[in-house]
């Protein structure tokens, strides 16, 4: 994983960057050749010199072009917890494996990199005006920028996770290359279909061009976990293997993002579902899941508009 995400820092300007430096050592050793070969009345280290010093400033300038630091500090749950549910604020949760965090990198369109956090806090913010915030284990100091961490001890986290679960206007699960569906997802999955809240769920895939060995798998989850999300308080344990071969021809290969939509409370959900097109071409593209994730974001205010605050937040708070 360090590698892919170091190739997914390099790329763009810190690419053209070590490119330059490789043509430079290249003309600094073609001198040397030349000076060898006819010689000559200089002295080619006068030249050899100053590229060496280039390549020694430029290439760790480009191996962490677009690379993202742990800036961000974490608290614990308790401090931001309670004042938020009791308070007016409406927020996007984040859901993935406990020590996942920061595991996808997304390429910029030109140079530079977002976490797959970074990108879905963005789209909150941009589409809906929405804080978003996400557990993290309790040993975590820093974490990516993005969304607002919180620690949890290990005994505590379900009570943070159902209560931010009830409260919460959106909910986005991502699923990390090479996961799996462990018990921690299933009971979280339990929690949103008992409470109903299907429609607010925002399922995000790694990106298939960059993950292709571990795509598949994620995929066949990203059915399963479609599937458990179709009847009231669903469980992925119940889940027919039929159902789930169903889901599978019926996504696109290439999907990103999946979501049940309504247009209006009571209507039968709606499956959508948003895929990376062949000419986009660019690898695990930050644009591409930006636009992804405001248009489903969007599906949920459009469901929930015209709604009073209760209405949109019936379940009792702890």
């Amino acid at each position: 994983m360090r590698g892919r995400k170091l190739w997914r820092g390099v790329r763009g300007g810190g690419l053209l960057i070590l490119v330059g430096v490789g043509v430079l050592l290249a003309l600094g050793l073609k001198l040397l050749s030349l000076h060898r070969q006819y010689g000559g009345y200089f002295d080619p280290l006068t030249f050899v010199r100053p590229l060496v010093y280039v390549a020694l400033i430029g290439v760790p300038i480009a191996l962490t072009w677009g690379r993202y630091r742990r800036t961000t500090r974490t608290r614990m749950y308790q401090e931001i917890v309670g004042p938020l549910v009791r308070s007016d604020e409406e927020y996007c949760l984040i859901l993935r494996p406990f020590g996942s965090d920061g595991e996808v990198a997304l390429a910029h369109a030109w140079f530079g990199a977002s976490t797959m956090e970074q990108a879905i806090a963005r789209s909150a913010r941009k589409a809906l005006g929405l804080r978003t915030y996400a557990l993290v284990d309790q040993d975590l100091r820093l974490a990516p920028p993005g969304p607002v961490w919180m620690r949890s001890p290990h005994d505590q986290w379900q009570d943070a996770v159902r209560t931010l679960i009830r409260r919460a206007h959106s909910i986005v699960l991502i699923l990390p290359p090479g996961q799996g569906i462990r018990s921690a997802l299933k009971w979280e999955i339990d929690q949103i279909t008992q409470h109903e809240l299907q429609t607010r769920l925002v399922l995000v895939l790694p990106p298939a061009q960059l993950y292709k060995a571990e795509y598949p798998q994620a995929f066949l989850d990203a059915c399963v976990i479609t599937a458990a999300l179709e009847g009231f308080a669903g469980s992925v344990d119940d889940v027919t293997t039929l159902r789930v071969h169903q889901l599978e021809l019926t996504l696109h290969e290439r999907t990103q993002v999946v979501k049940y939509c309504r247009a209006r409370p009571g209507d039968t959900p709606v499956l959508r579902w948003w895929y990376v097109k062949r000419k986009l071409g660019r690898k695990g593209s930050v644009r591409f899941f930006h636009g992804a994730l405001t248009a489903a974001l969007r599906t949920t205010e459009q469901e929930l508009s015209g709604r009073g605050f209760p209405a949109r937040y019936p379940w009792p708070l702890p």
